[in-house]
């Protein structure tokens, strides 16, 4: 299956090397409420270094004697990198002590305890409201001031929100088990295990790769056509494009609005306008046996943004005298945006924390 979408500014030439290190890849978890401090759940502030989001929520159940479905989080964060975010423990009226918490891991894994407090209400999935990353890229080679440029338009214009390549698992291995299990059609009604609606989710979002790339070919992805839906930039708020004024165009091209497309569900027609339909079911020709069998699955209806424009976005070049120089990028995205999809438009990069995976299943 193809997993080789189109870019929205042509393929960048200057290369350049991310997360050499895991600490130059740093996320942080924006909730957008704070904690109230009272109530049954205890909220937890987590940096972690080379830990699994699922594999930490367990080891806080150990540590605090309750069951691993008592602990939840909002969102998974990247093992190779350095995350802060926030896990939910449904404690009742006893205190959580985590000051033996990192005796449970060990070099390279590091994990610490930011900051606790206690909520009224439960955290989860879903409900944190962005994510701040601050990237450093190494062993930048090529034309900076085309990296400028690409920059800057980035700033203004964003990128295709595709998902990124962590959604398709390593060698596209959710894409490969996921076509197989969704062209079999449903075989109970039993609620999915984890690894089965990994595989339904990854062949989702690549059908929705699938239509954006061919929108970003025809310059759909950032503009308005008639009956479209539309959404805010960083709001859930969206609308039926009714009429295309002046307005509305001034805040399309300031990156304020952007169209949406409908993932695929039954009758996700419904959620785009008949030229956008159209061009949806065009670029799915080839795959409708899939669409078919991923509509059986009875899915909710929802939608994505085609347009990411990434938030309080600066960045600094350090250049050096030996011909290379590094990236140092920050800015905010909403949840369930990948950076990966910025950088693509950025940089040509190689993960180097992907080729150290490789290194050790070659080495077991």
């Amino acid at each position: 299956m193809n997993t080789e979408w189109r870019y929205a500014w042509s393929k960048p030439t200057v290369l350049g090397d991310l997360k050499t290190h895991i600490q130059d890849f740093y996320v942080e978890e924006q909730l957008g409420f704070e904690p109230d401090d009272k109530g049954e759940f205890c909220y937890v502030f987590i940096e972690k270094q080379g830990v699994n989001t699922d594999f930490l929520a367990k080891r806080l159940a150990e540590i605090t004697g309750i069951a691993p479905n008592k602990v939840t989080y909002s969102g998974v964060k990247d093992r190779h990198a350095c995350t802060r975010q926030w896990f939910c423990l449904h404690v009742l009226n006893q205190e959580a002590d985590f000051s033996a918490i990192q005796d449970a891991f060990r070099e390279p894994e590091s994990v610490r305890v930011i900051a606790q407090l206690r909520h009224s209400k439960k955290l989860r999935t879903g409900a944190h409201l962005s994510n701040r990353f601050v990237i450093r890229l190494r062993e930048v080679v090529g034309d900076l001031d085309e990296l400028e440029g690409r920059l800057n338009l980035i700033k203004q214009g964003g990128v295709p929100n595709y998902y990124g390549p962590q959604r398709f698992g390593i060698n596209g291995n959710n894409l490969h088990h996921g076509k197989g299990f969704v062209l079999k059609g449903r075989q109970s009604r039993r609620k999915l295990p984890k690894t089965e609606s990994f595989w339904l989710s990854a062949i989702r979002s690549w059908c929705f790769n699938e239509a954006l790339s061919d929108q970003v070919e025809n310059g759909m992805w950032s503009r308005l056509c008639d009956g479209d839906i539309a959404q805010f930039q960083h709001k859930h708020e969206q609308f039926r494009v009714k009429e295309i004024g002046a307005l509305m165009h001034l805040n399309v091209m300031r990156g304020e609005i952007s169209p949406v497309l409908p993932l695929i569900s039954e009758g996700w027609e419904a959620g785009t306008g008949p030229q956008r339909e159209a061009a949806i079911k065009k670029s799915l020709t080839e795959s409708m046996d899939l669409v078919n069998a991923l509509i059986a699955f009875d899915l909710s209806r929802d939608s994505r943004l085609a347009r990411l424009v990434p938030m309080n976005m600066a960045w600094e070049l350090l250049r050096d005298n030996e011909g290379s120089a590094q990236l140092i990028v920050e800015f905010s995205l909403p949840k369930g945006c990948f950076a990966t999809s910025v950088l693509r438009e950025m940089i040509d990069f190689t993960d180097k924390s992907a080729e150290k995976h490789h290194e050790s299943i070659d080495r077991q």
